[in-house]
């Protein structure tokens, strides 16, 4: 990896590590479906425009599976993940977020017939371990059924994810990644307008809140997506994959810094349960792959 390369890494890392710090302001004041719409549109805009200026055509014919990555991989988790912005600390929602590898393992195994090895199976268990610590609120975090609901949300939109991966890598052949990210981005936010409008439009935000919004989308919607492009190109998928591990350090990082939250000690080991598993089940894809090409 150059150190261009690996600029980028930490930038996008970083990027979408704020992202649960921007929703955590903006989703109080403007509710989950607003918070969810803002980030879309705005993102899918700049994502239309750069096609344009690089001339990358969107290939509509693709148009059943833009809608359903859309749905998977926009409206719904970008919907989950707001309303967990409004029940649970920023850093809570970035270290859950790291359980999109232990999804995918579950779904490749229920869907594509992917063995579950031991190793596998340790990984799983390490991240479902992290989960159930996570999911213990600290002392100075509301319990009740508000937390697990932030929790369960969390767990909801990363399960999208995955099984949009699972629907790409089996369905998805012959798609322009940049053209899915910016018709499913646009498409998201044409299924989330009406119950946006139906939940009533919000008639104050604060500036806080604005800035919150419009960096949500333009920086972590648009941005983050030129940036994981270019690395695609440039290190392969299974290098750009391990930014995974990097969010929820900076998720954690950006909430302490920017909105002073004190996570108890149970969310860092959680933390490193999670990524832990993640870690195991990239060495066994590597394993796998390896063996593969012998």
């Amino acid at each position: 990896m150059t150190p261009n390369a690996l600029l980028r890494f930490i930038l996008l890392a970083a990027i979408w590590g704020a992202s649960f710090l921007f929703m955590r302001i903006l989703a109080p004041e403007v509710g989950a479906l607003w918070t969810a719409e803002s980030r879309l549109a705005i993102g899918a805009v700049a994502l239309l425009i750069y096609l344009q200026i690089r001339r990358i055509p969107l290939n509509l014919e693709h148009w059943r599976h833009y809608a359903v990555a859309g749905f998977l991989n926009c409206a719904l988790p970008f919907s989950m993940f707001a309303v967990a912005g409004k029940l649970l600390p920023a850093g809570y929602s970035a270290v859950l977020n790291a359980a999109v590898p232990l999804w995918t393992t579950l779904f490749a195994a229920w869907f594509l017939g992917d063995k579950i090895t031991p190793m596998r199976m340790a990984a799983l268990a390490l991240g479902v371990l992290g989960v159930a610590l996570v999911a213990q609120p600290a002392a100075d975090v509301n319990a009740g059924w508000m937390f697990i609901g932030g929790v369960a949300a969390c767990l909801v939109a990363t399960a999208c994810y995955a099984l949009t991966g699972i629907y790409l890598k089996k369905y998805g052949k012959g798609l322009r990644p940049q053209a899915t990210a910016t018709m499913s981005q646009t498409l998201g936010a044409l299924l989330i307008l009406p119950l946006a409008l139906m939940s009533g439009v919000p008639t104050s935000i604060s500036a806080q809140a604005a800035v919150s919004g419009l960096l949500l989308g333009l920086l972590c919607s648009g941005v983050a997506f030129l940036l994981y492009y270019r690395l695609l190109d440039e290190i392969g998928v299974v290098m750009t994959s391990g930014v995974t591990f990097l969010i929820p350090l900076f998720g954690i990082f950006w909430g302490a810094v920017l909105l002073h939250e004190r996570l108890g000690w149970h969310v860092f080991a959680g933390c490193a349960l999670i990524i832990g598993g993640a870690l195991l089940l990239y060495r066994s894809n590597q394993l796998t792959t390896q063996k593969a090409k012998t």
